[in-house]
């Protein structure tokens, strides 16, 4: 059976943002060798940078908290309804082989009947495998999307009164260095939750 919470992981992982600069014009560099990116230190000191580690937030906010639990409740409920149904199944086909062997089946035709019925019962439990994770997978994505615009927002709202140029987003170790000095993330987290729990 799929576990959920490598998918949610994953998937809130995936949810965050990577931004590509891309600078034109040639300028000549030291070795005589051309460049297709100008940058200008200048222009860049004194910018406000800070950064947040997304994996603190996710296992920090009430909010990601709650979807998680939720969400590997219902797939323990899909699993437990699909593990009755196919145990019922796997009793019945065992029961048409025994009956089959036994010679119980008198005619051709009553064969025919019993395994096209047995055929048919396997077909609607594949369907409704398929139907249920396709309705959890469909309710993940919205719970995400969801979360990460509860995130997002907050974050917005909170450098109204900061006013900081950048805030970068860590999600394990895509940041090589940063200088802990710059991680906002637990002011992020008590935020998120302070805003969570007045709802």
């Amino acid at each position: 059976m799929r576990n959920i919470k490598p998918l949610l992981l994953t998937f809130f992982a995936a949810m965050c943002i990577i931004l590509f600069t891309q600078c034109g014009g040639e300028t000549k560099v030291q070795n005589g060798t051309k460049s297709n990116c100008t940058i200008n230190i200048d222009s860049i000191k004194g910018l406000k940078i800070v950064y947040v580690n997304l994996d603190t937030i996710m296992y920090r906010y009430e909010f990601a908290l709650d979807i998680n639990k939720e969400m590997i409740s219902k797939e323990a409920r899909i699993s437990a309804t699909l593990d009755g149904k196919r145990k019922k199944l796997e009793e019945e086909i065992a029961d048409f082989e025994y009956r089959c062997n036994a010679k119980l089946l008198a005619t051709e035709e009553q064969f025919i009947e019993e395994r096209d019925k047995i055929i048919k019962k396997e077909q609607e439990f594949v369907k409704l495998r398929d139907e249920l994770y396709m309705q959890l997978e469909s309710e993940n994505m919205a719970r995400s999307k969801e979360l990460r615009d509860s995130i997002n927002s907050y974050i917005l709202e909170h450098n109204q009164t900061k006013g900081y140029d950048f805030i970068l987003t860590k999600i394990g170790d895509n940041i090589l260095y940063a200088n802990s000095a710059l991680d906002i993330t637990m002011e992020i987290v008590e935020g998120l939750n302070k805003r969570y729990n007045k709802k």
